[in-house]
């Protein structure tokens, strides 16, 4: 635009001072939003030096939250206070990648070979339990087989809807039962609740049963025979990790065991 098109913006400029016309005040208010988007945006990148500022979307099992991120977060989040954190608790299997997450964590028996996985927790316990009122008269189990005289409280998958086999392991000797009973679900807090109720054996974690067992409400069987599993992080890897990512597993494999 030439030069001479423009309203003059200055006046009674000074040594001193200078001010605005009236057309330079009404340009100044039409600009305004414009500059201040500008600073913002010159803000962000300047609270971003280390390329982590960002939300973290993770998609974890409702199981593992109390062993991976309710003993970290609050620690986390001091630690990287321009990171955010987005968690949804999911049992199914989902594809991270096309739903935006940007890791996810499961039990070692339903990661793909298409994922990078890296353990977060390992040797975790499980157990198998029921009820003293269940037991009365009955023989507990010595072998994985003696299960199939008793009832027991199924898992089935949320993504394959086929109930989850039993899994022992003795030595050598390696078992999956398929067991039976009046109840299938994938909710743990369930499983739980039905062992106390007198519905059979349940197969739990043991961080989750334990303070029952030693009350005595709930009595365990089998605990030579049942094998210890692993919680990992997954995710997919086209470009690279990012450095949000990085610094969420670095944290959490230096405080879980």
């Amino acid at each position: 635009m030439p030069r001479k098109l423009i309203p003059p913006l200055l006046k009674g400029r000074t040594t001193r001072s200078v001010s605005l016309t009236e057309a330079g005040h009404a340009f100044l208010t039409r600009i305004q939003p414009l500059l201040e988007q500008l600073d913002l945006a010159f803000s962000e990148i300047g609270r971003a030096p280390s390329d982590t500022a960002a939300t973290l979307r993770l998609n974890v099992p409702p199981s593992a939250i109390s062993l991976v991120i309710t003993p970290i977060l609050k620690e986390f989040l001091r630690a990287y206070p321009d990171i955010n954190v987005d968690v949804m608790a999911e049992n199914s299997l989902v594809d991270i990648a096309s739903k935006g997450y940007d890791a996810g964590i499961r039990y070692d028996n339903v990661l793909t070979q298409d994922m990078v996985a890296i353990p977060l927790v390992t040797n975790m316990r499980f157990c198998i339990v029921a009820a003293p009122a269940y037991l009365e008269g009955k023989a507990i189990p010595e072998h994985p087989r003696d299960l199939l005289a008793h009832e027991c409280t199924n898992y089935r998958s949320a993504d394959t809807n086929a109930l989850y086999r039993w899994e022992f392991q003795k030595g050598d000797e390696r078992i999956r039962i398929a067991v039976a009973g009046r109840i299938a679900t994938n909710d743990n807090d369930l499983l739980l609740q039905s062992a106390f109720d007198g519905f059979g054996f349940s197969y739990l974690q043991y961080r989750a049963a334990e303070p029952h067992i030693r009350a005595g409400r709930l009595v365990s069987a089998l605990d030579d025979w049942v094998p210890r599993a692993a919680l990992y992080l997954y995710y997919y890897n086209p470009g690279g990790m990012p450095r949000k990512l990085r610094a969420f597993i670095d944290f959490a494999r230096a405080r879980l065991k």
